[in-house]
């Protein structure tokens, strides 16, 4: 039995949008996952466990794959009502663990790949959708629909023309241990370093020849020193800048991760490095290096000892 169309707006014309927030949300992912490792999740709450496995990169070309898959399917009009109840039970998790991340600290959502989003709004944004899905709800019958082959076929065609590269770029993204963390190297070609400072622990101070001028780093092998590695767009980094400054703290030395969109070195009271701009660099910051004679001897968010009353 042919289903009737409504001439008014409701599923059946906002499955559209649905799918189009699919397919944007799978390309982002899709393009970091292949050009980029993830960013580290926020440790010490209730969710990390949760995060984690979230995060994987694995689970995420299997979220990609599967949002590409059901944005065709919304696309294809095929079984509306359980494409409206896979629709609203999707979203519904998407709010939800946007709200985990929120309340776990994330400074974005993750659902748009490397275009940061802060999951506050993200959550607004899927509960919004959620709230659309009820008004332009559809009747759910419970009975198994008929099986549209020839639509069916359509979908799986334009699914595997799709996903397949979309799955092998993510999958090129090579990685392997290097003496600073963690190396990869994407379908792109372009040298990646993830920086792992927990295990320079012991070791003598790494990052110094992957300075743009290494020789000007040769002063942080004498001495004590607290380096302060940020990332130029990490606004707790400014912030951690500016208290350092006010306070006149002594032995501090920053080393920048500068971005694509952003050459500019900040003027500071300290003596400052550039790390190579010919790599790409990803860390969490901001992260403080403590060294001695240019041996590590610890790694945090706040070193002790850098204040002049404290030395």
């Amino acid at each position: 039995m042919r289903r009737k169309t409504s001439k008014h707006f409701g599923f059946a014309h906002f499955r559209f949008v649905v799918a189009s927030v699919l397919l944007l949300a799978a390309g982002l992912k899709a393009w970091q996952l292949a050009t980029s490792p993830l960013p580290p999740v926020v440790q010490g709450t209730m969710f990390t466990p949760l995060l984690e496995l979230l995060n994987d990169r694995h689970f995420q070309m299997l979220v990609v794959v599967g949002e590409i898959l059901f944005a065709l399917i919304l696309i294809s009009g095929m079984w509306l009502s359980w494409a409206w109840l896979l629709s609203l039970l999707g979203f519904t998790t998407f709010t939800l663990v946007s709200v985990i991340k929120s309340l776990s600290g994330e400074t974005s959502c993750g659902c748009f790949g490397a275009v940061t989003v802060n999951p506050w709004i993200t959550a607004a944004f899927d509960a919004a959708i959620v709230g659309l899905l009820l008004v332009f709800r559809e009747r759910i019958d419970w009975e198994v629909p008929a099986l549209d082959k020839k639509k069916v076929l359509t979908v799986l065609i334009v699914w595997l023309v799709l996903a397949l590269p979309v799955l092998f770029a993510m999958l090129s993204l090579k990685q392997w241990d290097h003496e600073l963390g963690t190396e990869l190297k994407g379908f792109d070609g372009r040298r990646m370093i993830s920086l792992e400072p927990e295990k320079w622990v012991g070791k003598e101070f790494p990052l110094i020849p992957y300075f743009a001028k290494p020789n000007e780093g040769n002063m942080l092998q004498q001495g004590r020193w607290n380096i302060l590695l940020i990332h130029i767009d990490c606004e707790q980094c400014q912030e951690m800048i500016a208290g350092l400054k006010k306070q006149n703290a002594e032995g501090v030395a920053v080393v920048i991760i500068l971005s694509r969109s952003s050459e500019k070195v900040p003027k500071v009271p300290f003596p400052v490095f550039v790390l190579d701009r010919r790599i790409d660099w990803f860390a969490e910051t901001p992260r403080v290096i403590e060294l001695s004679e240019g041996v590590c001897i610890g790694v945090g968010e706040r070193a002790t000892g850098w204040l002049p009353n404290d030395q």
